[in-house]
């Protein structure tokens, strides 16, 4: 018995000893396979057991295991993998994003997450750092190409222009067709005064976490007034829980000129082919051999360097987190004498207060300075005056060494007033400053008092303090040869306060209800004090106090907006097979007459989530369809006639030639949406098919009126349009293996509008910022929104053009819809591709269709610059069409007819389908190449991670376009108040520029 114990014994300890020889410690890192960043706090643990450990802030992990067995390695947000232990000491692993589980929540409308396996409407997301690798300083250029839906179109290629974005068509004509701007819950200033940058572009990009868009009137109808053209929600970056970590960036661009307008090098300056160096027009003879003839728009136009650079320190406990971000823009121009000075701060946190309380709170500081060398679209077009100037000076010689203006012509009897001088001195010496301060703040108090209860407030103003001055330096041509400056400082401010009150509870096993109650406080308020000052005393002071006391005018404005609202949003699902949701909102707003201030917002929507009744864990398919309507109020100070300040001696009031209208009623728009969802291959094909109607009653338009009513114009409740579309979005993942990825994304998308009803009988409404001899931006009725109004060639039934016994085409100087602006179809190609520690992204942007009108053509045909003249001019030409005989019968045209001067001036130029073009493009928009050192060497260097980065924005684009870059909105968002108004307007638009850049990004 004795030796048996013994026996066993040693048995005991030999196969303890044996089991113990066999545990061994195995380290690695865990990183992300997105960013290959380092992942703090994830999850290690030994399968079967209770032992694990979590990833240290450099993303290292140390834990004691035996050979075989197996590790499991996991994150929120990411796809777990399993290891099994070997001989190898050390296991690195990198993990991807849970597709699934990241698409599941969204941000909606106000701020509210959402189940994306419930929604009821169409929502897309796009990611910050999607919205980063396209490098624009501009959000809303960043996005282009990324939203199904979207018509985004920058104004030009300089920093100080702004980016219009209509989602689904114009809703309005003369109102404001621009989505509601949201950031981290508040509503934000996105407006765009005298042609400066749209005031989302001051937001910095860095700090942005994803951003979704509520395109429909369902998705954005818990805004109420502002849903009309939906909402973007802008969620910004916030601290995590673990170790501090401090990252930053920092990004060189050098910028050059991308397409530009090509002229004629072949004729000097005359008129009728006879030289005249007093003519500014380019109709004179051809120039002779000895002769310089310059290329002034490629020399206007220079490279230019641009600096970016950015610091952001997050962390925090279980009770606190923190993020606090800097940024600092120092942006050059292809444009001379213009440039930026950016600067952002943003410090947020969130508290834990208590068990069942929360606070929020975050500060942004931006202080955003540009200076501009070119006048915008009020002063004709940006670069006409670049485009028009007679290739037989040089552009560049515009001053005198002493400073004085250098005249290219002056008549010996002139003082300068009537000189001809180069555009150059205009962009160096009279620029336009336009400088903001702005402050954005924002808190949110949240208190659970049970588990399916929630009551939040929140809190915040966006303050706004601009200041715009612009300056005429004595010398220069034209009104104001005495010199002028002019300078207008505003204030304005929207404070939002919001109360919701939000349960979710499960019952019955299967049903979930949510129900949000609340009510909001939306305070607008704008005041501004400008002057203008004309005739200096003292040449050398561009300052109100050297002027005459005549020359001297001042202007006050004050103006306030307050609205209320309380809602509803009652969601009940059935397990997640079934969601059905209504949502109700009651508005009161102070830009509309007591009788008609108070309006009702529903919507209607449901979905079904039929994969549910058929293996739900291989594959997702949902519809959905939604029903809303929607309204916009009156802009201020519309209901009543004003006074208006009069520049006479002595002052005064007069009564303002736009009349009131105590009777406005507010816009109303309404929208059904039907679409689907797919997704298959364990998440690696997905689908989002939506189709929708849009139709926008009661339009607040200012037209003109009969003389005899006393006013100019007035405002009313008149017109009817709509829209109808498609929208479709695909990513699929073609391949995914342990070191390579491929991810691809293709949004597409057409929509089509009508002008339905008119008041009156109006039949075609012109916006007035767009008015040209041939052409006009328009809306005709029965026509599409987005049209081109102008004269055309006389043409037979069959659509032959009639020519005159001459030999040249007869106008029909009958003015009828030429063009329609609006594109036939859109598609915006994303690729992410990811190698080992490389990572690459680029973006295609295909349009087909849609017409230009091409003002700038227009205008240098009238003097002569025009390409086309070069090409064409003095030679005959048989134009294709038929000729009238005395029985009312035509015959095919056979006579020649020579296309001089007379042609082009009294014939071609008067022809609006002259420059009216269909176009298509294809171009790539950013290119983005990143490298991320191995964590190894990045760890010998002190950092986590160490990343290069190599891109080109906007290197190329493929069109048919005649003119520049094809991406034209000449006077940029709501220009002279009217929607879209100058989309697809190319009067001396600045070509967009193209760009390359390099980058460092480091994390501590």
């Amino acid at each position: 018995m004795k030796k048996t114990l013994h026996l066993l014994f040693a048995m005991l300890v030999l196969t303890s000893h044996t089991v113990f020889a066999q545990e061994t410690t195995v380290r690695g890192v865990i990183t992300s396979s997105e960013d290959g960043l380092p992942i703090i706090g994830a999850t290690v643990k030994v399968d079967g057991t209770n032992i694990a450990a979590s990833t240290d802030r450099n993303g290292s992990y140390e834990i004691k295991v035996s050979k075989g067995q197996t590790l499991n390695f996991s994150f929120i947000g990411m796809l777990s993998v399993s290891r099994i232990v070997g001989d190898e000491p050390t296991i690195d692993v990198v993990l991807d994003p849970d597709q699934q589980s990241m698409d599941e929540i969204v941000v909606t409308a106000l701020g509210i997450e959402r189940n994306k396996k419930n929604l009821t409407y169409s929502v897309q997301k796009v990611s910050g750092d999607d919205l980063r690798a396209s490098n624009q300083g501009n959000i809303l250029n960043g996005l282009q190409g990324q939203i199904a839906g979207a018509q985004i179109s920058s104004s030009g290629g300089s920093p100080g222009l702004p980016t219009e974005i209509i989602l689904r068509g114009s809703t309005t004509l003369t109102g404001d067709n621009q989505p509601l701007m949201i950031v981290d819950g508040i509503r934000v200033n996105n407006s765009s005064s005298n042609g400066t940058v749209n005031r989302v572009a001051d937001i910095n990009p860095e700090d942005i976490e994803d951003i979704s868009i509520l395109k429909g009137a369902a998705a954005a109808a818990l805004y109420g007034i502002d849903a009309a053209s939906g909402a973007i929600i802008i969620t910004t970056k916030k601290g995590k829980e673990g170790v501090i970590q401090i990252g930053g960036s920092y990004k060189a661009f050098v910028e050059t000129m991308g397409r530009l307008p090509r002229q004629q090098g072949i004729y000097t300056t005359g008129t009728g082919g006879t030289y005249d160096e007093s003519s500014g027009s380019s109709w004179g003879r051809k120039f002779r051999y000895d002769e310089p003839i310059y290329n002034n728009v490629e020399r206007f136009f220079q490279t230019a360097l641009t600096h970016d650079a950015n610091l952001n320190i997050n962390g925090g406990s279980e009770k606190l987190q923190y993020y606090v971000s800097g940024g600092y823009r120092n942006a050059g121009s292809m444009v001379p004498n213009t440039e930026q000075d950016k600067i952002n701060f943003l410090i947020k946190g969130t508290a834990q207060l208590s068990s069942k309380m929360s606070l929020t709170a975050s500060a942004n500081y931006i202080q955003n300075n540009i200076q501009e060398g070119l006048g915008g679209a009020t002063a004709g077009g940006w670069i006409n005056s670049i485009l028009t100037y007679p290739l037989k000076y040089d552009i560049l010689n515009y001053e005198r060494p002493n400073g004085e203006p250098w005249y290219a012509y002056i008549e010996p009897e002139d003082d300068g007033r009537d000189a001809r001088i180069s555009p150059m001195w205009g962009v160096m010496r009279n620029p336009r400053n336009n400088n903001v301060d702005r402050f954005i703040v924002n808190g949110n108090l949240e208190y659970k008092p049970l588990d399916w209860m929630t009551l939040s407030y929140r809190l915040g103003q966006d303050y706004t303090a601009s200041k715009y001055r612009t300056v005429v330096t004595p010398g220069t041509p034209g009104d104001f040869f005495e010199g002028r400056v002019n300078e207008s400082n505003g204030n304005s401010r929207y404070v939002t306060s919001i109360f919701n009150a939000t349960m979710q509870k499960d019952f019955l096993d299967d049903f979930n209800v949510a129900l949000i109650l609340g009510g909001s406080s939306d305070y607008y308020e704008s005041a501004g004090l400008g002057y203008q000052a004309e005739d200096f005393l003292v040449p050398d002071i561009f300052s109100p106090n050297v002027v005459t006391k005549d020359g001297l005018i001042l202007t006050e404005t004050l103006t306030r907006r307050q609205r209320y609202a309380i809602y509803g949003d009652l969601s009940v699902s059935y397990k997640n097979l079934l969601t059905l949701a209504v949502t109700g909102r009651n508005d009161w707003t102070s830009t509309l007459s007591p009788q008609h201030r108070q309006f009702y917002s529903p919507s209607f929507s449901g979905s079904f989530t039929f994969s549910e009744l058929i293996n739900p864990d291989s594959w997702y398919g949902k519809l959905r369809a939604s029903y809303a309507r929607v309204g916009k109020d009156a802009p201020i100070y519309k209901t009543n006639t004003n006074l208006r300040q009069v520049a006479t001696i002595g002052g005064g009031f007069v009564v303002d030639a736009s009349g009131g209208n105590p009777d406005l009623k507010p816009e109303r728009t309404s929208e059904f949406e039907i679409g689907t969802e797919l997704s298959f291959l364990d998440r690696r094909l997905n689908v989002d098919l939506t189709y929708y109607e849009r139709k926008s009653i009661d339009m607040i338009m200012t037209p003109r009126v009969p003389l005899p009513s006393g006013y100019v114009i007035m405002t009313f409740n008149a017109g009817s349009l709509k829209n109808n579309g498609v929208e479709a979005s695909v990513n699929a993942i073609p391949i995914k293996t342990n070191d390579f990825m491929w991810s691809t994304t293709v949004n597409a998308w057409k929509n089509t509008s009508k002008m339905l009803e008119f008041a009156g009988d109006i039949v075609t409404f012109k916006y007035t910022n767009a008015q040209l001899n041939a052409g006009s931006a328009a809306t005709t009725l029965d026509k599409h929104v987005l049209g081109i109004v102008g004269t055309d060639y006389k043409r037979t039934e069959e659509g032959y053009i009639v020519v005159d016994a001459n030999g040249y085409p007869v106008i029909d100087g009958t003015e009828k819809d030429i063009g329609n602006r609006e594109p036939e179809f859109n598609i915006g190609w994303l690729n992410k591709i990811n190698y080992k520690n490389f990572n690459l992204s680029f973006l295609w942007d295909f349009r087909f269709g849609g017409d230009i009108l091409n003002a700038s053509r227009q205008r240098m045909m009238s003097v002569g610059t025009a390409y086309d003249i070069g090409q064409w001019r003095d030679k005959e030409f048989v134009f294709n069409g038929v000729v009238a005989q005395e029985d009312g019968s035509y015959v095919k045209n056979e006579k020649s007819a020579v296309l001089d001067y007379s042609y082009f001036a009294n014939n071609y130029y008067q022809v609006g389908t002259n420059f009216v073009e269909k176009i298509n493009w294809a171009r790539i928009r950013f290119i983005t190449l990143g490298y991320n050192l191995p964590q190894s060497l990045a760890s010998r260097m002190g950092v986590q991670r160490l990343g290069l980065e190599f891109s080109t924005q906007n290197p190329f684009v493929i069109t048919n376009y005649s003119g520049g870059d094809p991406e034209v909105n000449s006077a940029g968002p709501n220009a002279g108040g009217s929607g879209a108004s100058t989309m697809g307007v190319d009067n001396g638009a600045i070509p967009l520029a193209k760009s390359f850049s390099f980058g460092l990004n480091i994390t501590l």
